[in-house]
């Protein structure tokens, strides 16, 4: 049983090692508002580069900002486990841009902020911790 165990834990570590791009972790101590309002409910979600993915309650709102790219988006193919961990299809996961070109506003990221207008033009600002 022993065995088992550590070669599952082992696996499960290598899975993660490998696809760190790609899996976004619940960030229970983040911050989310539209127009300088807090959205209470909001979960947010980073991964290993801090890109960001929030999601709003009761909309079945998904925001995905990437930092390779900085292009608010909806992810196009995403998996989620129930407020805890979320997937994406790639490393460079694929949006749709929230203004329909991808020409719009690109999203202002730092270690600790994202910044980004959404499609009804509200400023949405996330704080990491």
């Amino acid at each position: 049983m022993r065995k088992i165990l550590v070669v599952g834990t082992l696996l499960l570590v290598i899975f993660v090692a490998v696809f760190r791009q790609r899996i976004f972790l619940r960030d229970p101590l983040g911050k989310v508002e539209r127009n300088g309002v807090a959205v209470d409910g909001a979960r947010l979600f980073i991964n290993f580069s801090n890109d960001v993915l929030v999601e709003e309650p009761g909309t079945e709102r998904r925001y995905l900002v990437q930092g390779w790219s900085g292009v608010p988006g909806v992810p196009q193919i995403l998996g989620c486990v129930q407020g805890l961990v979320c997937w994406t299809d790639a490393d460079h996961a694929a949006v749709y841009p929230l203004d329909g070109r991808g020409a719009g506003a690109k999203a202002v990221m730092s270690a600790k902020e994202v910044t980004f207008a959404d499609e009804t033009g509200a400023q949405v600002r996330v704080q990491l911790r």
